[in-house]
Order: structure tokens, then sequence, then C-alpha cells
């Protein structure tokens, strides 16, 4: 385990992780679970973009693995990576299959390509300031001609906020072609008050 958790992410992971017990948090989502509350959403909307298609999908920012995981019991293949340890060793533990890989998203270097990457549950806020552009650069960089980039994050008011038009700006920059823009994972429209937002964008090669 991390001396201190979450060291090496950004001072804003470490003051979440100073809240949180992983074994607890990977519990509450068995419990909502048990319950019959749906908690795949993103699951649910990448089947619904790519229908019967098997995928070779990337779980950026995979925390302990409920995404990949999910994936992989649908007949996908997947791959993970948290540049968090403490998060790649849960994720492990539960899922010895899947290749995790401990890994900064905004220098990623993995010997492959995907149909589908994933960034949910917040990357770009608690991502090391500044360091957006890159990330989404980087994931670019390992998504096959035609694959998607999926990113969902709360829109927040704090001064400081990563803001929806930041990330239509870099992923305009980094060659992406925005396809649609939701509120939520079940595709409700998006709006000017919205509190989240659901990114899809799609990467075409250039025939240059």
């Amino acid at each position: 385990m991390s001396e201190v958790p979450g060291s090496g992410v950004s001072e804003r992971w470490i003051e979440w992780r100073r809240t949180v017990d992983l074994v607890k948090y990977d519990q509450r989502w068995d419990a909502m679970a048990a319950r019959g509350d749906s908690i795949h959403g993103e699951a649910d909307f990448i089947e619904r973009l790519v229908g019967d298609r098997q995928v070779r999908l990337f779980d950026a920012g995979c925390g302990t693995g409920r995404l990949a995981i999910e994936m992989v019991k649908r007949g996908h293949h997947a791959v993970g990576a948290d540049l968090d340890p403490d998060m790649i060793e849960r994720a492990s533990i539960k899922a010895p299959h899947i290749d995790w890989h401990v890994a900064d998203l905004s220098e990623l270097q993995l010997d492959a390509k995907f149909d589908v990457i994933v960034m949910a549950g917040n990357i770009p806020l608690f991502c090391a300031p500044s360091s957006q552009a890159a990330i989404i650069k980087s994931l670019v960089d390992h998504l096959d001609n035609g694959g998607y980039l999926i990113s969902g994050f709360s829109l927040e008011t704090r001064p400081d906020a990563y803001l929806r038009r930041d990330y239509q700006r870099h992923a305009l920059a980094a060659q992406l072609t925005e396809v649609a823009v939701y509120s939520t994972w079940d595709e409700n429209p998006s709006g000017d008050t919205d509190e989240y937002t659901v990114m899809l964008h799609q990467y075409v090669a250039s025939e240059n």
C-alpha cells in the first residue's frame, strides 16, 4: 500500500483518498447491485454504442476495476490502468485475469490499440493540474482508427473547474470528432444547467 494514499496522483486525489476506505468503497457498489440498483450505466452506454460487436476496451483511470470487470463479464476484452497503485491492487484482487497497469495516463505507453477508451469517474478533475490535454492526446494515441473516446465527469462551479468547453477544446486539438454530448450515461440531452457531462468523440485517422 502507498505510505500516503493517493500520493503521486494529485493533491485533490490525496484529499479524496483520505476520506475513503477502498474495501468499503467496493462494498457500497456491491450493496447497490444487491438491492437491484443499476450500477453499470457506463457499460450499458458502450453496448448501445457498439451493438453486438465485441470490442477491445481500455478503462482509463479504472479505479478498483468496476467497468473493466463488467465489460469482460459481457464478453469483451478489457485492459485497465490507474496511477494509484492501491486502486490497481484492489482491481487485481477482484479480477486477476484482467491486465491491469499502474500508469500515468498523460504518459501512457501501452503496446496496444483499442476500439473504445472510457475515462469515467471524474478523471479530468482528479488528475494533476493542467494535464488534461496531455491525457486526451495520449489516449487518442491508443485508439484504433474509427475508435471512440468516452468521458464522463462532474461540471463544477469552483474557480479552477475543468469545464465541458475545456474538454471539447482539448479533444479537437487531439484530432477527435465530437459525436454526442449528454448529461447522463442514460443519454439524457445536455443543457446549460447540467451537473454532469458524458462526451462521446471518435478518432478517424487522417489520410495525409
